[in-house]
């Protein structure tokens, strides 16, 4: 069996993600995509919403898309959890894993912790995403959404928020923003 790993903060989960998700699962030759929302990004400081609150947003947004499966893997950790013990831990269980990335994220990709081996055991998708150069040596998902979680944090628009939670997710974010004044 083959799958697609794609983990991220989701913070807020966006149509841009969605879009990754049905995409790799009509492109590449995969039976499902898991959705791996991170507890905290190991890159990152902390995060806007709780990483609790994300993992539902997730659930309910592909609660109807039997080929995705949200894992609360990192999530229980209750900690920053690095790409490799994620990619180990799926490795036992399944053939052939893709890993998907955006391409905001190719510039730092061989500073990730034991890149060396991730690499060895992962086939990398890269989502388009600002119009950056992705190499060939990159499966490349066409994907080009023009939002991002942090532009959405700062003005929430209903027209890049998944319908299924686009009302929790205005409610969280300005009321979080209301407080932060």
């Amino acid at each position: 069996m083959n799958i697609a790993l794609y983990g991220g903060s989701f913070d807020p989960p966006h149509l841009g993600h969605i879009r990754v998700v049905h995409t790799a699962l009509k492109t590449l030759d995969i039976d499902k995509v898991i959705v791996v929302p991170a507890f905290l990004n190991p890159f990152k400081s902390g995060t806007h919403a709780p990483a609790e609150l994300r993992l539902k947003w997730l659930q309910e947004i592909f609660s109807d898309d039997k080929n995705v499966e949200v894992s609360d893997i990192e999530v229980r950790q209750n900690r920053a959890v690095r790409s490799i013990t994620t990619v180990k831990k799926f490795a036992t269980e399944y053939e052939k894993i893709y890993f998907i990335i955006g391409a905001d994220n190719l510039a730092s990709l061989e500073q990730w912790y034991q890149f060396d081996e991730l690499n060895t055991l992962v086939t990398w998708v890269v989502a388009t995403r600002d119009k950056i150069k992705i190499p060939d040596t990159y499966i490349q998902l066409a994907v080009e959404q023009p939002i991002s979680s942090s532009e959405l944090r700062e003005q929430i628009e209903d027209e890049h928020l998944p319908k299924k939670v686009a009302d929790s997710i205005k409610t969280y974010y300005e009321e979080k923003h209301a407080r932060s004044y």
